[in-house]
């Protein structure tokens, strides 16, 4: 017993371990993320800085400029065309590592412009929990001769989640032992006027750029992205080759397709979106998304110090234990369908708060996981209930079966047989075991006592009852006492002993076979019905008898005689409370008139005639009360 409790207890403690190893984890993190895209495709919309201005090179460019790659004369005339109309700064999303005949004309209007951003690119080392991310070498990196004369330099790295989708970058990528910043927020921070050197990682937690910004870092050290809307939602998009067109148009003194004054203090993004030239990554919002536009998401969120700070690990843990013991502490103390209904409403309530937490404050908690695990275990504990409570059945119908047999012999096993008397008695139980009783008297050869009783309540406290009743009427009743006195001398046991609020009701008919007479005494039992050739059916009963055990009192007897063919029927309320489909009760109306229909058959026939005739009325399948029938015919 005590290694099988031990057993239990480690298999719990196996199971609880386990199931906080995968929060901390986030061993289910690709569900969780489809969760966290369905918090930015419904949240409200986010401020977007009107700072960003977006610049495609797309089919138009293309088609007018010829195959990509351009010259660089096409990139310097946008240089000096955006410094021209005052733009802040602009951001290549393009890599320049390949030489190529005008690098010297882009260099010098980059150093003439002063704010160009030029990008390369990391081969990152796998990442770790609570380190800053490192990088093993360059894929590809800017010409030195580009990169002097630029403003300033960053990555331009992106790492996907387990699912493919890009929803986090490294702001700060270190690489033998130096920092590098990536491009938008190396921007960002000029933007502000914020010294690299006022920028300090706490790695796993937070960068503090200068004294008022705080950027929030997941558990591996990158900012969570946050998205904005759709490609072209958030941003004022523009072409290329407009902006070269209007440029090159306004210089030679004609009207320009655009007004480049809408570049003043504007923060310019520079990127490949025609097909087949872009780098295309599926996001929360598309499955086609140019990485130009996380510049533009990266930048608005520093400028507005709007960020998605996922709760740690350890608040999630905290989080997922509460859910769960609320959950299992009402599933154990409910029942199962208001179980379901109670944890529907904290699940529904928990995750409506994750939703509106987002919304207002970006704050990410996990929620696919705590909503599994709180609505498997709700469900193990309405299995486990369950079992317990079948195991439990099992275990009380053997007693129940157990208690049946001992009640049984409790009962006659076979019915007198007296010369002159056919007697059919019938029981049928509305549990395993019942209240209803029956006894046979047998004091002499010509007296034949007949006894039928009904215990107040059902199933076991009734029976238990029952069989000490009648054991203590049989002690009274074979003293040779008339019914009245058994009756009275049996009552005033019951009210001086018992203390169980049960009581009985009983009818006691003794027959005497020499004089052809019978006397009777009631104890709040239902009437005796007696049939004698030439007169209606008679309801038999007494002036005074109330229900045994409940106070003393009187108990009156009367006496008559009775001729060949007379039939006495007794029977308790189980017969005449009988109730249908419609809430009628079978009655004493209608078990009489099938008691007259059948008076010439033979007791067991009338028997048979009147259990047919209730369970067409009540099907057994129905039956809330014992039922129990006697019937005696004088031959």
């Amino acid at each position: 017993m005590r290694s099988s409790k031990l057993l239990r207890i480690g298999a719990l403690a196996i199971i609880i371990i386990a199931v906080c190893a995968g929060s901390y984890l986030h061993i289910l993190d690709s569900y969780e993320l489809e969760t966290l895209d369905f918090r930015f495709q419904h949240r409200h919309a986010i401020p977007t800085t009107d700072k960003v201005a977006i610049i495609e090179i797309g089919e138009d460019t293309i088609e007018q400029l010829g195959r990509w790659p351009f010259d660089r004369d096409h990139h310097a005339a946008l240089v000096k065309a955006l410094s021209d109309a005052g733009a802040r700064a602009v951001i290549f999303d393009i890599l320049f590592s390949e030489p190529q005949a005008h690098d010297k004309e882009m260099a010098s209007e980059m150093e003439a412009a002063g704010n160009a951003y030029l990008p390369f690119v990391f081969q990152l080392k796998p990442e770790e929990k609570g380190r800053v991310v490192h990088a093993e070498g360059y894929i590809a990196k800017p010409l030195d001769e580009l990169a002097v004369r630029a403003k300033g330099t960053g990555h331009i790295s992106i790492i996907p989640d387990i699912d493919g989708k890009f929803r986090r970058v490294p702001l700060l990528v270190e690489y033998a032992g130096v920092p590098y910043p990536y491009i938008s927020f190396l921007a960002a921070c000029d933007d502000l006027g914020i010294p690299r050197t006022d920028i300090r990682i706490t790695p796993g937690r937070y960068i503090e750029a200068g004294s008022h910004t705080r950027i929030p870092l997941d558990e591996r050290s990158n900012m969570i992205i946050n998205f904005s809307g759709k490609w072209g939602d958030s941003y004022a998009h523009y072409s290329y080759v407009d902006i070269l067109q209007s440029y090159f148009a306004a210089a030679a003194g004609q009207a320009p397709i655009l007004d480049l004054g809408v570049f003043k203090d504007k923060v310019c993004v520079v990127g490949l979106t025609a097909a087949g030239t872009v780098d295309l990554h599926p996001n929360p919002f598309e499955t086609l998304y140019p990485g130009m536009g996380i510049h533009a998401e990266v930048f608005n969120s520093v400028i507005n110090r709007r960020f998605v700070r996922r709760l740690a690990s350890e608040w999630n843990l905290l989080i997922l234990a509460l859910l769960v013991s609320v959950t299992s502490f009402m599933t154990l103390k409910m029942r199962p369908v208001r179980t379901f209904g109670f944890v529907f409403a904290i699940l529904a309530a928990f995750t409506l708060t994750a939703i509106a937490l987002f919304d207002l404050f970006g704050l990410w908690i996990d929620l696919f996981y705590p909503v599994l695990v709180s609505s498997l275990v709700c469900l193990l504990l309405i299995f486990y209930k369950y079992v317990k409570e079948w195991r439990h059945r099992i275990v009380l119908e053997n007693e129940l079966e157990i208690a049946r047999k001992i009640q049984e012999s409790f009962l006659p096993k076979n019915v007198p047989e007296r010369e002159g008397v056919d007697i059919a008695v019938a029981m049928f139980t509305a549990r395993k075991v019942g209240g209803d009783l029956y006894a046979f008297v047998e004091s002499d050869a010509d007296n034949l006592g007949v006894m039928i009783g009904d215990v107040s309540g059902k199933g076991v406290p009734a029976s238990l009852f029952m069989a000490m009743v009648t054991g203590a009427f049989k002690f009274f009743a074979t003293l040779g006492s008339t019914p009245s006195k058994a009756l009275h001398d049996l009552n005033e046991k019951l009210v001086r002993d018992l203390s169980s609020n049960l009581f009985v009701t009983m009818f006691y008919l003794v027959l005497d076979m020499k004089e052809r007479s019978f006397a009777y005494a009631n104890g709040g039992h239902l009437p005796l019905i007696y049939l004698t050739e030439g007169k209606p059916i008679q309801f038999l009963d007494v002036d005074e008898g109330t229900p045994l055990g409940l106070m003393d009192g009187p108990y009156s007897e009367r006496k008559m005689r009775f001729k060949e063919g007379d039939i006495f029927v007794l029977y308790t309320d189980g017969i005449t409370e009988a109730m249908n489909a419609r809430s009628e009760m079978y009655g004493s109306q209608r078990l009489s008139a099938v008691i007259e229909a059948h008076r010439d058959v033979s007791a067991k026939a009338l028997l048979d005639a009147i259990e047919r005739d209730v369970r067409k009325f009540e099907p057994r399948a129905h039956q809330h009360d014992d039922m129990t029938m006697m019937v005696i015919e004088i031959k």
